[in-house]
C-alpha cells in the first residue's frame, strides 16, 4: 500500500500581534492579526517534481486497487472490530469456493481477513458422505446484523452440485463478522428451543430442523463418483419448488410462477431487510434469467424472525412478491424506453424516515457491460409496488455515460451508514474506458435530495474519479451546517447550491450548480460558532463551458486558543488541476475540485475570492472538513 508523503503542513505564523479591536465575545482580550496559511494545494505537480501521494486521512480517490464484484459493506459499532467497515465480494475467480472477508478504517484501504465461510465439502462419517449443496460458484455475498439475534447473517446464491449454474439462495451464520460463516442447514441443528417456547414455536423449530437435515442425493452422488445412497447433501435455506400455488384473483404481483417441471425456479443476488418501522424481516432476490424468463427480475418475500420463509397452513412460501419488470416504470405499466437491457438485480432497499418511503436500489444491464448502472425505485411498503423513478426524476443513480474514460461498470451497490453519513460501495470495471474487465470495489457519498416533483431522491457523488473528502474517519463536511452569502449571483442560481452537499457528475436534471455572472465574485461560509477544520473542497463546474482556472483567494477567520491570537489566515490565489481533469483525447472530466489541506485551527468564517473572469463560471459545491 502507498504511504503518505508527509506534508509540510504547519499551524498559523503569527509575526506580529496588535491589540485586539472590535473582537466577539468568544476573541475578547485576543491579539488581532492578518498572516499567511501554510496549506498543501492539490494541483499539477511543478516541472521536474513527482505528484505526491494523497494525504487518506482527508482525500479517498477510487483507485480500484482492491479486487472483487458485489460487495456488501457493514459497519461494525460494537465489540472488538468496532470502528472498522467490513466487506464480502464475489470473487473473480471462476468456480471460487465460499467467502473472504476484508476490513477498512475507511473505505479505501482493505486488509485481507481470511476465509469467513468455507462451506462443508465431502467429508466422510460412519461410512456416509455428506457436503453442502454447493461448494463452488458463490456470487453475491450480503451480510446484515440480527441486533434481536445477535448473529451476523450472510446470503448468497450459489450453484447446485454437478448441474451448471442452478442457483439457490442459501443463509450462513456466524457471531463475529470475521467468521467462519455456519452453513444455516448446519447451525439450526444446534438450535434448541427456549425455555418460554410456545408449543407452535416448538414445532415450527422442529419442522425447519428436519427441512433442512442433510438429504440423500443420488444423482450427485453418482456425478462425484460415489455408491448410490452414500451421499448426504445440506439443502438450501429457500427452495422455490415450495411455493404455493396461485389463488383465484391474484395477479402476477402476487405471485411467482413455478418455472421448471419441478418447481426450481433460478434465483440470484438476495439481499436481506429489516423494516425499522414494523421489525418485519424481507428478503429482496432476483428471478434470474433462464427457465424460460427472457429478463430479470426484483422479488420479495417475507420471512419469519429466523429468517426464514413464512410458510402457509400448506407449509409454502406464503408471501412472495414479483416488484419490478426490465424497462417498465411499474410492475402493470407499459414497456418504456428506460435503457435496462433485459436485467433487474442486485436489489437494495434502504427506509427514509422523514418521508416514510423505501427506495429500491437495482442494476441494469449485464455486468460486463460500460453502462451497468444503479438505478431507483421508491415505494410506501417494502412489499411494494414499486415505481421507478425517471433520469428526470433522479432514478439514474449511479452510471458512467457510455463514451467516458475514468469509470465503467458501475453496479451492484450496497449502501452503509456511520455516525449520520451515508456511503454507496459498489464494483467498478477495471479497464475504465471498455470495461467487460475484472472489478474492483469503488465509493462514495450519499445525499438526500429534492427533485422537481418535490419528492426526496438519493443522489451519489460518483462514480467519482476525483480527489474526494474522506468523511469515513473523524471528519465530516460541516458546510451544510453553515449560513453561505455570494455576490455576482445569476438570476435563477442560489447559494444554497453552494453547501448541500451534492456534486453534480451528471447533469440530470435533479441537482444544480452555483452560476456566477462574469466577473468577480465573493462566496462566504459563516458557521454559528467556531469550528476545527482542517480541508477545504470548492467544486468546479461539471460543464467545461462554465469551469474556471483559479481562485483569487481563501480567507479564514480563526482563533488560536493557546496563543492567544485570533484574526485572519489567507492563502495565495488557487490553481485547478487541469491535468488531472482533462484528458488527451479532450474530454473533461467533472467531478475535480480545488483542494486545499493545512494544520488542523478553528475557524467560524470563510471567504472565497473569485478573480474576475470574462463569462458565466459554476461551481457545483463546497465542501469543508471539520468536527
Amino acid at each position: 500500500m502507498k504511504k503518505f508523503l508527509a506534508l509540510l503542513l504547519g499551524t498559523v505564523m503569527v509575526f506580529g500581534v496588535l491589540a485586539a479591536a472590535g473582537c466577539s465575545s468568544e476573541t475578547a482580550g485576543y491579539g488581532n492579526v492578518n498572516v499567511p496559511l501554510e496549506y498543501y494545494e492539490y494541483k499539477a505537480p511543478a516541472e521536474g517534481e513527482e505528484e505526491k501521494e494523497y494525504n487518506r486521512e482527508t482525500v479517498y480517490q477510487n483507485d480500484l486497487e482492491e479486487l472483487g464484484a458485489d460487495p456488501s459493506v457493514i459497519y461494525i459499532e460494537e465489540g472488538d472490530q468496532a470502528g472498522y467497515f467490513y466487506t464480502y465480494v464475489t470473487s473473480d475467480q471462476i468456480g471460487a469456493s465460499g467467502y473472504q472477508s476484508s476490513r477498512s478504517k475507511d473505505l479505501n484501504q482493505w486488509e485481507c481477513m481470511g476465509v469467513a465461510y468455507n462451506p462443508v465439502n465431502f467429508y466422510d462419517e460412519e461410512g456416509y458422505t455428506f457436503t453442502s449443496f454447493a461448494t463452488t460458484n458463490f456470487w453475491a455475498p450480503e451480510v446484515i446484523y440480527d441486533e434481536d439475534l445477535g448473529l451476523y447473517m450472510m446470503f448468497y446464491n450459489a450453484a447446485y452440485l454437478f448441474r451448471g449454474l442452478d442457483f439457490y439462495i442459501d443463509c450462513a451464520v456466524s457471531e463475529n463478522p470475521q467468521g467462519p460463516f455456519e452453513q444455516y442447514a448446519i447451525y439450526i441443528q444446534g438450535v434448541e428451543a427456549s425455555a418460554d417456547a410456545t408449543q407452535e414455536e416448538k414445532d415450527l423449530l422442529a419442522y425447519w430442523q428436519e427441512k433442512l437435515a442433510p438429504v440423500e442425493d443420488n444423482e450427485a452422488a453418482k456425478s462425484a463418483g460415489l455408491a448410490e445412497g452414500s451421499l448426504y447433501v445440506y439443502p438450501a435455506l429457500v427452495d422455490f419448488r415450495d411455493m404455493r400455488e396461485q389463488k383465484e384473483g391474484e395477479d402476477d404481483g402476487d405471485y411467482l410462477t413455478k418455472e421448471a417441471g419441478d418447481g426450481y425456479m433460478k434465483v440470484i443476488d438476495a439481499s436481506p431487510f429489516i423494516d425499522p418501522q414494523t421489525g418485519d424481516k424481507y428478503l429482496y432476490f432476483v428471478r434470474d434469467l433462464g427457465s424460460g424468463h427472457s429478463t430479470s427480475s426484483i422479488c420479495v418475500m417475507q420471512t419469519d424472525e429466523y429468517w426464514r420463509p413464512l410458510l402457509d397452513e400448506n407449509e409454502n412460501y406464503a408471501n412472495v412478491r414479483l416488484l419490478t419488470e426490465t424497462n417498465k416504470l411499474t410492475l402493470e405499466g407499459q414497456e418504456e424506453a428506460l435503457n435496462e437491457g433485459n436485467v433487474n438485480e442486485a436489489p437494495f432497499v434502504i427506509y427514509n424516515e422523514s418521508n416514510q418511503k423505501y427506495y429500491l436500489m437495482f442494476s441494469v444491464n449485464t455486468f460486463t457491460d460500460k453502462m451497468y448502472s444503479v438505478r431507483l425505485a421508491v415505494s410506501d411498503s417494502p412489499n411494494g409496488p414499486f415505481t421507478k423513478l425517471t433520469r428526470e426524476q433522479g432514478g439514474w443513480l449511479l452510471y458512467a455515460d457510455p463514451s467516458c474514460s475514468w469509470m465503467s461498470g458501475t453496479g451492484h451497490n450496497s449502501v452503509v451508514e456511520k455516525d449520520g453519513k451515508m456511503f454507496i460501495v459498489y464494483h467498478a470495471h477495471t479497464d475504465r474506458v471498455t470495461g467487460n474487465s475484472s472489478r474492483a470495489i469503488a465509493f462514495d457519498s450519499l445525499v438526500w435530495v429534492t427533485n422537481s416533483d418535490n419528492e426526496q431522491v438519493l443522489h451519489a457523488n460518483g462514480g467519482s474519479y476525483a480527489y474526494m473528502p474522506q468523511t469515513t474517519g473523524e471528519w465530516s463536511n460541516i458546510a451544510p451546517e453553515a449560513t453561505v452569502t455570494a455576490s455576482n449571483v445569476k438570476d435563477g442560481s442560489d447559494v444554497k447550491y453552494l453547501n448541500d452537499g451534492a456534486v453534480m457528475i451528471h447533469d440530470d436534471g435533479v441537482v444544480s450548480e452555483f452560476v456566477m455572472n462574469a466577473g468577480t465574485a465573493e462566496i462566504t461560509l459563516k458557521f454559528s460558532e467556531y469550528r476545527e477544520i482542517c480541508a477545504l473542497f470548492i467544486y468546479n463546474s461539471s460543464n467545461y463551458d462554465l469551469a474556471f482556472n483559479r481562485i483569487e483567494s481563501v480567507e479564514f477567520s480563526f482563533k488560536d486558543d493557546d496563543a492567544k491570537v485570533a484574526g485572519t489566515a489567507y492563502t495565495s490565489s488557487l490553481d485547478f488541476y487541469w491535468d488531472k481533469y482533462y484528458t488527451s483525447d479532450g474530454e473533461y472530466i467533472p467531478g475535480g475540485s480545488f483542494i486545499i489541506e493545512f494544520a488542523p485551527m478553528l475557524v467560524n468564517e470563510i471567504t472565497i475570492k473569485i478573480p474576475g473572469v470574462s463569462t458565466e463560471h459554476a461551481i457545483s459545491d463546497i465542501a469543508v472538513l471539520g468536527k
